[in-house]
Order: C-alpha cells, then structure tokens, then sequence
C-alpha cells in the first residue's frame, strides 16, 4: 500500500472510532480506557485491542462486533482482528467478536 494511501485508511479508522461511543458510557473508545492499542499495517489489516468496561455484559459483546464489521467495510481494510483483554474467558470474546 502507498505511503497516502496508507495514511488515508489511517484517518478513515481514526474517524470511525472517534464517533464509536462506549455502550456504557457517551465516550468514544478513543476516549475510554478501554482501547487498548490500535495498529493499521501496511497491506489494511487493522489490529486492535480492547478491553471491555463490564466483563459479562452482552450488550459489549455486540457492541463489539458491530465494530468489527463497521471497520471491515471502511475502504482499504482488508481485515479486522480484535483481541479482548483483561476479562475473565478473553480468548472465547475475542472468538465471538472476530468470528
């Protein structure tokens, strides 16, 4: 991917996750403790790590993979991968999430 084109999908997932509001909270993401850290690679797979602020609550869970399929449609994404972290079974929400 060219350095521009790179730095556009950049601002298009910034864009996005800074209008995606925590569930629980009015705060986007980017705001909240619970963004981790992003990574955008060259080649458009987005990275990210979140963790959740209420570990069993359905509603993060979908909140979640809604994300997941928003940032997948952006233009220059060519894939998503989530990982949940510091909640209790991380590895089945990162499954769900992803999946």
């Amino acid at each position: 991917m060219k350095p521009r084109h790179h730095k556009a999908l950049s601002l298009r997932v910034i864009r996005l996750l800074n209008g995606w509001k925590d569930p629980h909270t009015d705060l986007p993401y980017t705001k909240t403790e619970a963004m981790q850290s992003i990574e955008i690679g060259e080649t458009g797979i987005v990275t990210m790590c979140i963790t959740p602020h209420r570990p069993h609550c359905p509603c993060c869970l979908l909140d979640l993979r809604d994300l997941h399929h928003k940032v997948s449609s952006l233009k220059g994404v060519t894939g998503v991968e989530i990982t949940i972290e510091g909640v209790p079974a991380a590895e089945r929400w990162t499954r769900e999430v992803n999946g």
